[in-house]
C-alpha cells in the first residue's frame, strides 16, 4: 500500500476512532490500541488495536478498496466505482445477454473474502439477495445493465456521506453493500 493511503487511512481510522468513542466501563483496563470491547484497547471504543476496526492491514475490504481505486490517490471516483460495477456485471452475466438472473447474480461472491466468518457471509448473501428484488425496478425477474448502475450509484451517493463526489476508506467501509 503507498504510504500517503496508508498515512490517510491511518488518519482517517484514528478521526473515526475517536469520533465514535465511549467514556471506558469502570472495570476497562487501557491499552495500546483502540478495539471493540476486545482484544488490546479500551473496551469500548470504535477503531484501531486489537478489535476488527479500520487499522487491520491484511482486511479484505482493503483488497476491494486497492481494486476500485485505480488511480491509487486513496479515494474512489464516481467513474472508478462505475468502471468496477461495469466490470463486475459482466462478469456475472455469463449468457451475456445484458441481464442478470438471480442465480447469475447470486454465483458471484463480491470482493476479497476469506472465508473466516460463515455467519457474516450468510447475512451479507440475504443482503444480497433483497439487493437484486430492489435493482428489479422494472419487476421483469432480472436486473439488467442499468438496472445495475443505477443500483450502484445510488450505493455511492448513499456511502458518500460529505457529498464531495469520493469515498474515502472511511465511507467505503461504512457502506454495508
Amino acid at each position: 500500500m503507498k504510504r500517503r493511503t496508508l498515512a490517510l487511512t491511518i488518519l482517517a481510522a484514528g478521526t473515526l476512532a475517536v469520533a465514535f468513542a465511549t467514556v471506558p466501563s469502570a472495570d476497562a483496563q487501557p491499552g495500546p490500541g483502540m478495539g471493540w470491547g476486545q482484544g488490546a484497547g479500551r473496551g469500548q471504543g470504535a477503531g484501531m488495536g486489537g478489535g476488527m476496526g479500520m487499522g487491520r492491514p491484511d482486511a479484505p475490504w482493503r483488497e476491494r478498496f486497492a481494486a476500485i481505486d485505480t488511480d491509487g490517490n486513496g479515494a474512489i471516483s464516481a467513474a472508478e466505482m462505475r468502471e468496477q460495477a461495469e466490470g463486475v456485471f459482466a462478469a456475472m452475466d455469463v449468457n451475456s445477454d445484458d441481464r442478470l438472473t438471480r442465480e447469475e447474480y447470486m454465483a458471484v461472491r463480491m470482493g476479497a473474502q476469506r472465508g473466516y466468518n460463515t455467519d457474516r457471509q450468510a447475512q451479507m448473501q440475504s443482503r444480497k439477495a433483497a439487493r437484486f428484488g430492489t435493482w428489479d425496478t422494472d419487476r421483469d425477474g432480472f436486473v439488467g445493465a442499468a438496472e445495475f448502475a443505477k443500483g450502484h450509484e445510488a450505493e455511492f451517493r448513499d456511502a458518500d456521506r460529505n457529498g464531495d463526489g469520493a469515498l474515502t476508506p472511511v465511507e467505503f467501509r461504512g457502506r454495508n453493500w
